[in-house]
């Protein structure tokens, strides 16, 4: 029969193969079809009626009439097998294709990484831990710092009902930036003078807070500096006052944040009292 019907090089005859391009999605033409005889052997095995109708299929000339074929049994009954086929085909296409592309939006291909957006914005909201004065945060390691600002603060609370990290690192004092971008960075320092042992309050002029910016350069970069110049009541067990600042600022990964303050006299009782953070725009 394969002389007489003119074979497809996957069994299947010229015209019937012609027919079958014509409807099948281009994506599966080259896999699936060669699926289609086994099939099509399968539901028709014996069948006279099928092997007529394919003797018709192939005897058509280009433009001729195709009354016949329609008003034909077998060939009503072949083209329904057909076209139920090429439904099932063309169904498994489209659920391959929703899953590949719910696997492109899950990852970054091009990156070998899962995509940002999965990862959450980096954050980060630090509380104060109270820290030794014996062990000054201003150590060679904080490099060159301001003499106003010279005590860097080294202990921070990271794991707490009211702080976090989230593609942040921090570590000794230190925020590590991990993704380039404009983060809004700020703090806020708690002061907190008592009265020394004669009942008169520490002699502090001055009460200061600064940001600093540590780069790939030796030496940190000042970012933000707060001054606040308190007179308290000469009656009251304690002197109080918060400085905040913040501010935006260009990060690239790697760079690193610290707070440093010019005296560690600093109210650790209230964990909404004294704190350092940052976290990315979007601009």
């Amino acid at each position: 029969m394969a002389a007489d019907l003119g074979m497809h090089p996957a069994g299947i005859p010229t015209a019937l193969s012609q027919a079958m391009c014509a409807a099948l999605p281009c994506s599966v033409q080259s896999v699936d079809i060669q699926v289609f005889p086994f099939q099509l052997k399968a539901q028709s095995q014996g069948s006279s009626e099928e092997l007529r109708c394919l003797q018709l299929i192939n005897q058509q000339q280009e433009g001729s009439n195709l009354e016949e074929l329609i008003s034909n049994q077998s060939c009503l009954k072949l083209a329904n097998t057909i076209k139920a086929y090429v439904a099932t085909v063309t169904e498994n296409v489209i659920s391959r294709s929703v899953v590949n592309e719910a696997q492109k939006s899950y990852f970054n291909i091009s990156e070998g990484q899962v995509a940002t957006k999965t990862l959450g914005k980096p954050s980060a909201h630090l509380i104060f831990r109270p820290q030794n004065p014996a062990q000054d945060g201003s150590s060679r390691r904080f490099g060159n710092l301001s003499q106003s600002c010279r005590h860097a603060i080294t202990r921070w609370e990271d794991s707490t009902i009211h702080s976090h990290l989230q593609n942040i690192t921090y570590r000794d004092g230190r925020l590590r930036v991990n993704q380039a971008g404009k983060y809004y960075v700020y703090s806020q320092i708690y002061f907190r003078y008592s009265r020394d042992g004669a009942g008169a309050r520490v002699s502090v002029p001055q009460l200061v807070q600064c940001i600093n910016w540590k780069t790939s350069y030796s030496q940190p970069i000042l970012l933000l500096k707060g001054v606040g110049t308190k007179c308290w009541a000469p009656e009251a067990e304690y002197g109080l006052h918060a400085l905040y600042q913040g501010g935006l600022f260009e990060l690239k990964a790697g760079d690193e944040l610290f707070v440093s303050v010019s005296s560690l006299a600093i109210d650790y009782s209230d964990a909404a009292a004294s704190y350092f953070g940052a976290f990315r725009l979007d601009l």
